[in-house]
């Protein structure tokens, strides 16, 4: 039974790394209700294998009690712990990042726009771009004032007073 203890602990680790390396958020287009489970929740079974595997390991070391008290004390220590992380995780699902998501215009930053107005130095032009399934058309500067003809791909740096401050994607392009 220690072989099984030892292989519960160790595969927990590895579930848990996982979990730590992807996360545990889910997609909202899967939850539209934005009801998730989590009796079944990846952090939840990485608990039960790591503390099933850890306590049921030490247990068959220690005080000579049966084989069945131990797998039940350690099912039970396994279950307690699940249901703790559970909890955890309800409580971290509850905060959802929604609320802490950029604006607009810092979403914009780095989007790729084409100049369709020429852009000069003292005069602003026009880009124009397509974000969240519209076309859109703003009003544009170059960052450093260059002069941008129409039909150049650019990037946008910033957007300031409905003015999108932009550089040709040739230039952006040479420093990557």
């Amino acid at each position: 039974m220690t072989i099984v203890y030892i292989a519960s602990f160790i595969g927990g680790l590895l579930y848990a790394v996982r979990v730590m390396l992807n996360g545990v958020e889910r997609p909202r287009d899967q939850h539209p209700t934005g009801e998730r489970s989590f009796r079944v929740s990846p952090p939840v079974v990485a608990t039960f294998a790591v503390v099933f595997g850890a306590a049921g390991n030490i247990l068959s070391r220690g005080a000579s009690r049966s084989l069945w008290l131990n797998l039940v004390i350690a099912v039970g220590l396994g279950v307690l712990f699940s249901i703790v992380a559970a909890r955890l995780v309800l409580k971290w699902w509850t905060l959802t990042p929604e609320h802490d998501v950029a604006g607009e215009h810092e979403m914009l930053q780095g989007h790729l726009a084409r100049v369709t107005k020429s852009i000069r130095a003292d005069v602003e032009g026009e880009v124009t771009f397509d974000f969240a399934n519209e076309h859109r058309v703003l009003r544009a500067r170059s960052c450093d004032a260059a002069a941008l003809a129409a039909g150049t791909e650019v990037v946008i740096e910033r957007i300031d007073d409905d003015v999108a401050y932009v550089e040709a994607w040739a230039e952006v392009e040479k420093r990557l």
